[in-house]
């Protein structure tokens, strides 16, 4: 935030002094790609585009994903063969709940489905969980056939300024439309 002050501060003083505005941007920290993938659960009546995420020596930056999903890259590519996870904001930054604020409240045997390449790509839901925040094998679990990791956050401990656990929805793809 404090370059993006700068900046602007710059850019005004530019104005004044009648010189051109420094038109350079300051350095761009997180890089994701579009796509034309779209996720849908029905029971929670929730649509969000899909952004790839990159992961760098830390993991992934989800700071920026708002009100988008975001798949994890290192995962499967969402409805390829393989564990596809996927992520969004149980509470965002100003304040308001996420796209997945209810993720903990879908059922064995939903459907969630990703509309990609102009097919319906039809998963069911196998199981819900709450897990630790390390548990990294309950998220990235190998698979051969097409798999979808729904991973959010869950139970903010206002003390230690972070969530305690993660709600991870494990879905196995069932038919492509």
């Amino acid at each position: 935030m404090a370059r993006i002050a700068s900046s602007i501060s710059a850019s005004v003083r530019a104005r004044r002094s009648c010189r051109p505005p420094d038109s350079r941007l300051p350095q761009q920290t997180v890089a994701f790609f579009a796509s034309d993938l779209v996720l849908e659960i029905p029971r929670l009546n929730v649509r969000l585009e899909i952004v790839g995420v990159p992961q760098d020596d830390s993991g992934w930056d989800l700071s920026w994903l708002g009100r988008r999903a975001g798949w994890l890259e290192g995962s499967a590519f969402p409805t390829w063969a393989g564990n596809s996870v996927v992520t969004a904001h149980v509470w965002n930054a100003d304040n308001t709940p996420g796209p997945f604020v209810n993720l903990h409240q879908v059922w064995c045997g939903d459907q969630i489905i990703i509309q990609a390449f102009g097919q319906q790509y039809i998963y069911e839901v196998r199981s819900v969980q709450r897990v630790s925040p390390g548990a990294f094998d309950a998220v990235f679990r190998h698979e051969t056939r097409p798999w979808l990791t729904l991973l959010t956050c869950h139970g903010y401990d206002q003390a230690a300024g972070s969530y305690r656990y993660r709600i991870v929805v494990r879905a196995v793809q069932v038919e492509i439309r």
